[in-house]
């Protein structure tokens, strides 16, 4: 690496921009309520990212009142809001109270005449407008020129050039649709540097679409970039960003750049936005999958008993797994119903599950209660029952709660379900049919919830977690409201028709508790 080091232009540091609320939450399906997105921001802030981008204020008054929030925590991270180059949105983000404005207009000729109806003149104005503006408010500025990847090139280096003298102190360049290559990244990144101030910050924010964000990011780095975009799990619109973890630890261990993440935070941290967003990580994702330090073949396994560097690019002890407590906690604690706390504790910290008091309790109750029935709880059982309570809505936004429902289905018999679920500080009893137990029971809710019957379910997916009449029901559904919004959530139970109701009453309080959040703002702004 040495010989070809000599030949690169490698910052000495590099500083990570996380935008897995903001661009992250553009993911079909993810929907995070202001509880979650502060716990977020505590957990970023925590792994020691510079820059947290907690979101655009114009989407909503609930994200505006979301990044207020995240605000008031003091963290040590930057806070972040988005803003096209528009001076009441960038007012927005001053009003948020925010360290930095990240303002972007598309400076692609194909952004400017299909979508903005701009000429290049308007958009160039347009730009060091709003970037000379918020300098005036005193807030550190980012600038990103939107489908910079298919800009013409002269045309980017004015913009950006222009900016820059206006006061911007990072120059963001966007793979809006994720669709250049390494090397050509790397010359638009080397050409750019041409253009700017010597302390300007080039910064790089690449998607998925090809497979090649990391690539991409990484290449760019190469050429003198000081700061990446990532998001946790890369989560992101179309197929998603280029990934924390992915990109950090290429970083640090294939580069010897230095970041200011603590590494060891990255397992927990990626469990937490697994379990928050509701979408698994696949066994084979690098660096955080639960294959990435298992191995099969006898001459791996062998080796690596002898010595793991054998074939493990890192340790897991970097990330954050600690080889010879997770070999204790998955091979000598056994769960049942005489499990302790501190037994259960250690199990779910070995997988890297964040979680408060209250949440360690209801997973130790529905253990036992589960051991009662004589059920032997396996360590994916607790791993899904783990995903489903830490993954629900805290206990204040939980608008509904189910309290009990009867099912009569059986041949030649039409399916009926009976609900009694508390709605707020009512309660409610329903009946209804369906074609099955599963759609007789959403029928019946949506009789209950008037808010259930804007919603429609557009993807149940039921998982068995282990083998045998007596395996766990894992349930993940999708429902969508008439504003299009994808909401997912997810249940666990023995029961099968019970997990399908629970986790459609997880989805419809995320909605709930989206849609309250809202009318708060609306009524304090």
């Amino acid at each position: 690496m040495s010989d070809v080091s000599s030949e690169l232009y490698l910052p000495k540091e590099i500083f990570i921009f996380d935008t897995t609320m903001r661009d992250g939450e553009q993911t079909p399906g993810i929907s995070f309520t202001v509880n979650e997105k502060k716990i977020i921001a505590e957990q970023l802030a925590k792994l020691g990212v510079d820059v947290i981008e907690a979101g655009m204020p114009l989407v909503s008054k609930g994200e505006e009142n979301a990044i207020r929030e995240i605000v008031k925590l003091g963290l040590n991270s930057e806070i972040c809001a988005l803003a096209r180059t528009n001076l009441k949105e960038v007012d927005l983000a001053i009003d948020c109270g925010v360290n930095r404005v990240h303002i972007f207009i598309a400076t692609s000729d194909l952004h400017m005449k299909e979508k903005l109806k701009m000429t290049r003149e308007q958009v160039l104005n347009s730009a060091v407008e709003a970037v000379r503006y918020a300098k005036e408010h005193g807030l550190k500025v980012e600038f990103s020129s939107e489908d910079a990847t298919r800009s013409d090139l002269n045309f980017l280096k004015e913009i950006n050039g222009e900016v820059v003298k206006a006061g911007a102190d990072v120059i963001n360049i966007p793979d809006t649709v994720g669709c250049t290559t390494p090397r050509a990244y790397a010359y638009l990144v080397k050409q750019l540097m041409g253009v700017v101030k010597s302390d300007t910050i080039i910064s790089v924010h690449t998607h998925d679409d090809f497979g090649l964000s990391v690539a991409n990011a990484l290449a760019a780095v190469e050429m003198g970039a000081r700061q990446v975009h990532v998001t946790v799990n890369g989560i992101g619109e179309r197929a998603g960003n280029a990934s924390l973890e992915e990109t950090v630890m290429s970083l640090i261990a294939l580069y010897g750049i230095k970041t200011n993440i603590k590494t060891e935070h990255i397992f927990e941290t990626s469990k937490l936005i697994e379990n928050l967003s509701g979408i698994k990580i696949p066994p084979n994702k690098s660096i955080v999958g639960e294959n990435a330090f298992r191995h099969k073949s006898g001459i791996h396994a062998h080796a690596v008993l002898v010595n793991p560097q054998t074939y493990e690019p890192i340790t897991p002890e970097t990330i954050g797994i600690k080889r010879s407590e997770q070999d204790i906690a998955l091979s000598s604690i056994v769960i049942g119903k005489h499990t302790g706390r501190h037994s259960l504790k250690a199990k779910l910290d070995s997988y890297g599950y964040i979680y408060s008091d209250e949440q360690l309790e209801e997973i130790m109750e529905k253990i036992k209660k589960l051991g009662d029935k004589g059920k032997n709880v396996t360590d994916l059982d607790l791993q899904a029952i783990a995903d489903d309570i830490i993954g629900r809505v805290s206990e204040e936004e939980q608008y509904l709660k189910l309290k009990e429902f009867m099912v009569v289905t059986g041949l030649n018999i039409t399916p009926t379900a009976t609900v009694r679920i508390q709605v707020g500080e009512e309660e409610k009893l329903v009946s209804d049919l369906g074609v099955g137990p599963v759609d007789a029971a959403c029928n019946a809710l949506q009789k209950a919830v008037k808010a259930f019957g804007e919603m429609s379910l557009v993807e149940y997916n039921l998982e068995a977690i282990t083998g045998g009449t007596e395996a766990l029901g894992f349930v993940t559904v999708k429902i969508k409201d008439n504003k299009d919004r994808l909401y997912t959530a997810r249940a666990a139970n023995e029961d099968i028709v019970s997990a399908s109701v629970q986790a459609l009453i997880n989805a419809v309080n995320r909605k709930l508790a989206f849609d309250r959040n809202q009318d708060r703002s609306n009524s304090t702004s």
